[in-house]
């Protein structure tokens, strides 16, 4: 074994003594000079140490966060989506509502018959023909040929009474015709459907050439005929023309009723004798 030279004698003594000087004052003083030695050396590994596990967590949070932030965002838009729905429905129920009140009301305000609300179901338009289905039948006392009508006017007459449906011919259809009166002259008529009604444009024909009717009288059904009551709005009068022989007038009538927005109507059941 290689004998330790001199100088690393000296070295080596020199830190013998330098550790016992300091475990001296240590114990002097009270304070571990050897630790706080040791923690100056080890004190910045420590902080940054510390610095990246605080940053983890911090990441960590952070991303459990944002998770937890876009479920609740996520709900917040379906229980907003759900209010809206409902909003609607509400809105929905209260415009059916009025509608029904109207027509209640309407019913109640004519003594001379007694009718019953029905829904409209299906309906087959076109230029020539005109029908709509309710949901109401024989069962619900509904008899052919029973006057159909809404708050706003003149729909048409049951042409074919099943038991839980009826089919009406509307006043747009071709085939159809109404007695009416113009209620400022007093002039008759009959309003008939043309090519024209699935705009909610009707004829008022045979009208007397003499008669005063002007364009903006509003017609009315009149009692002539059997079938229709009097005093059902149809329409207002928009045009007024001579027939090809000169012998009678016609009249186009703009009706009060609208065929492609019929969605409830009401149903005469029985018609009360004075």
């Amino acid at each position: 074994m290689k004998k330790l030279g001199k100088k690393h004698i000296i070295i080596f003594a020199c830190i013998t003594a330098l550790i016992l000087a300091v475990s001296i004052v240590s114990f002097k003083t009270g304070n571990n000079a050897v630790s706080n030695i040791i923690g100056t050396v080890i004190s910045p590994v420590q902080s940054g140490t510390a610095a990246v596990v605080r940053g983890t967590k911090n990441f960590a949070v952070n991303i459990f966060s944002s998770g937890k932030n876009a479920r609740e965002n996520e709900k917040l838009k379906a229980e907003i989506a759900s209010l809206n729905d409902q909003l609607r429905m509400v809105e929905g129920y209260k415009t059916e509502n009025e509608k029904l009140r109207s027509m209640l009301q309407l019913a109640e305000s004519r003594s001379d018959f007694e009718s019953t609300a029905a829904n409209v179901i299906g309906r087959s338009i076109d230029e020539l023909h005109s029908t709509i289905t309710i949901d109401k039948g024989t069962r619900h006392n509904i008899k052919k040929n029973a006057v159909v009508y809404t708050a706003d006017g003149l729909v048409g007459r049951v042409s074919e009474a099943g038991y839980n449906f009826s089919k009406v011919q509307t006043i747009f259809d071709a085939e159809s015709a109404v007695s009416a009166i113009c209620l400022r002259s007093g002039d008759m008529g009959i309003v008939e459907g043309s090519s024209l009604s699935t705009g909610g444009i009707c004829t008022m024909n045979y009208i007397d050439k003499s008669a005063k009717t002007v364009v903006g009288d509003m017609v009315e059904t009149s009692a002539a005929g059997g079938i229709f009551p009097q005093g059902i709005l149809i329409g207002k009068i928009t045009q007024i023309k001579e027939d090809n022989r000169a012998l009678t007038l016609s009249a186009v009538v703009e009706t009060s009723v609208n065929p492609n927005n019929l969605d409830k109507v009401l149903v005469i059941t029985d018609v009360i004798a004075k």
